[in-house]
Parts: structure tokens; sequence; C-alpha cells
């Protein structure tokens, strides 16, 4: 893994995207097709169940030509808080048999996760304990595993 891009549904009328919605989560999939360039190994694709979520990583999935992505209710607490030590762990898990394999893996979420797995990987994996502004609705973080860095999308 080289890429790992968390990022939050677009808005949405409850439980189905709105046209913004969609409209924000086309846009982060062109970023993150101009970040990754052409040339790459693959690209993993994992998604909360909650249809919002299954709905933007439709988007994405389409712009990347990926038939088939993984779906997983674990991506998703409801309580609207921070994620635990054992979930970020779990997503850690879920992630693990695909790092190793794919140059890119993408997870499509709520505010808990990508309110709080970015961090985790950022200090886990970067040695870095800092701050990260939560991603609002259509956003998302990239963590670039290689050069140990981080940036919000869309990127201004």
């Amino acid at each position: 893994m080289r890429h790992l891009f968390v990022i939050r549904h677009g808005d949405h009328n409850w439980e189905d995207l709105s046209n913004r919605g969609r409209d924000q989560i086309e846009k982060i999939a062109e970023e993150i097709k101009a970040i990754v360039g052409e040339i790459h190994n693959g690209h993993y694709l994992l998604s909360s169940t909650v249809p919002r979520a299954e709905q933007s990583a439709q988007i994405i999935a389409k712009a990347f030509g990926l038939e088939v992505f993984d779906k997983d209710e674990r991506p998703w607490t409801s309580r609207g808080d921070d994620l635990y030590q054992k979930e970020l762990e779990a997503i850690d898990g879920m992630i693990a048999p695909h790092k190793d394999k794919y140059d890119i893996v993408t997870i499509v979420t709520h505010y808990e996760v990508v309110g709080s797995y970015p961090l985790h990987v950022v200090k886990t994996l970067f040695g870095k304990d800092e701050s990260i502004r939560r991603p609002e609705k259509g956003e998302g973080v990239h963590l670039d595993i290689e050069a140990r860095t981080y940036q919000l999308l869309p990127r201004d």
C-alpha cells in the first residue's frame, strides 16, 4: 500500500446521496486519480454498508473501473464519537490482507472513522502525534504511506 484514502461519504438525503453528494464524490474520485496517476498496482476499495457510503464507493469504483468492492459494517459506529482502540485495530485488520497486494487502499466511511482512523495511521505508521481537521461530508484524507505525509481532500 502506497496510498491510503479515508473518505467520508457525500452529502445525503438521510440514506441516499444527494446530487451535491454525488458531485462531491466525483470530485474526490478525480483527485484520487490525479494523485496516484495511471500506473499503479491495483486498488482495494472498502465501504461501510450504509447506503450513502456504498453509493459513494460506487462512484469511486466506477472512476477506477472496479467492478466490485468490499462492504463491511465495522467502518461505522453510529455513536458520533471517536473510535475506541479495538475499533481502530479492527480497521487495521480489515485492510491488512490487502496492503501488500494493492498500491491504493480506499475506505469510504463516516464521521467517526474519518475523524479517528487517519490520526491512528499518522501516529502508528508515521510516528507523529498531530491533529488533523475532521473531514466534512464529501471530503477525506490522503495518507501517503511512503512519504509519511497526509493531506485533506479535496485540495484547494
